[in-house]
């Protein structure tokens, strides 16, 4: 079977096309329905920070199953799941690297699963408490489902800055408390901690992009409050929040969301009608709250969707058909991040 994928050259982006095996043992062939575009991170592939040039892109994607490979025993022929599959027509995919999809979801939605559970794992890393306020500087993607999940959590209020106003008025559609454009107002995130009166935010979530911003969170977190990064910056140096961080006993957090187990399996004894038990020699999915790994924190996010307490739908700013892929990074990835996308969703039928 041959595929078309698309693959960053310097300077440009390219649809290509190769052949595919057959899948595997363990594997799956998958039928891509949508992949998801984020600028941010699209440009760290673009720029070379990430793997040489040239590569394949893409690393969010809700496909339909269609054929199985030899001991694949949670999938099946039929089943929708997201996966990190490159932007490509069809693609192998180890099942392990497989999400399976709830039934009736939106599938435009599910394709932005990889940075809504990049949102997922900030909010857990803060360990954000019900009625505590918060701030979320920067409405990129990333940010907008970080500051959406915390309204879930409990959150109040939730504050969310941006130099954008059309991303600052899609946080307004999605329910957010507080919108801030910090280029028109640059005074106006500390007047609204100001006038809540507890000496500063418990915590403040940095999803901008820029390491600039993180000053400000530094000076207006509060006494053992929680400084969560969540975007990763190239080229900027840190500035100096050790000393307000210090004197506040406040933490700082990182989030990079490979640093925590993606899917978890676990090896049980059983009783096989004699004694003594023996090992299992299949490995069962772990899930169990204890251990929030990001396959759990995907089903979160996607349930999420399902059940009505998050739409993202204002946060899709774009739809092309994969044949446009070439125009779309043209015009909105090279050479910088586009203010206009917030996140584009590829149609690959």
């Amino acid at each position: 079977m041959k595929t078309l994928y698309a693959q960053a050259q310097p300077g440009k982006v390219v649809l290509q096309e190769k052949e595919l095996p057959a899948p595997g043992p363990g594997q799956v062939l998958l039928k891509a329905k949508y992949s998801a575009m984020s600028p941010g991170t699209e440009n760290g592939l673009l720029g070379e920070h990430i793997v040489p040039l040239p590569t394949s892109i893409g690393y969010a994607m809700v496909a339909e199953v269609i054929e199985v490979g030899p001991g694949v025993y949670e999938l099946k022929v039929g089943d929708h799941i997201v996966t990190t599959g490159e932007h490509a027509q069809y693609l192998i995919m180890d099942e392990m690297n497989c999400t399976i999809c709830p039934e009736d979801i939106d599938l435009k939605q599910a394709a932005f699963w990889n940075l809504g559970h990049t949102g997922m794992y900030a909010l857990r890393r803060s360990n954000l408490q019900m009625g505590e306020p918060c701030a979320v500087l920067g409405q990129g993607f990333v940010g907008a489902i970080t500051a959406q999940v915390a309204k879930i959590a409990g959150a109040l209020p939730v504050i969310v800055t941006d130099l954008d106003d059309n991303r600052l008025e899609a946080a307004k559609k999605m329910g957010i408390d507080i919108a801030i454009n910090s280029k028109t107002d640059p005074d106006g995130l500390e007047r609204e901690v100001e006038k809540l009166g507890c000496g500063g935010l418990p915590v403040i979530f940095e999803a901008t992009g820029a390491r600039g911003p993180l000053m400000q969170a530094a000076e207006l977190i509060g006494e053992r409050g929680r400084l969560v990064m969540i975007s990763q910056v190239h080229g900027q140096a840190m500035p100096p929040i050790d000393d307000p961080i210090m004197q506040k006993g406040a933490s700082l957090i990182g989030t990079y969301v490979n640093s925590k187990p993606f899917k978890l399996r676990r090896a049980d004894l059983f009783i096989d009608g004699t004694w003594p038990p023996v090992m299992h020699r299949d490995l069962a999915r772990y899930h169990h709250s204890d251990c929030w790994t990001s396959d759990e924190d995907i089903r979160v996010f996607l349930n999420l969707i399902v059940y009505g307490k998050l739409d993202i739908t204002p946060l899709i700013s774009h739809e092309f058909g994969y044949e446009e892929i070439t125009e779309a990074y043209e015009k909105y990835v090279f050479p910088n991040v586009s203010p206009d996308m917030t996140g584009g969703v590829i149609r690959w039928f």
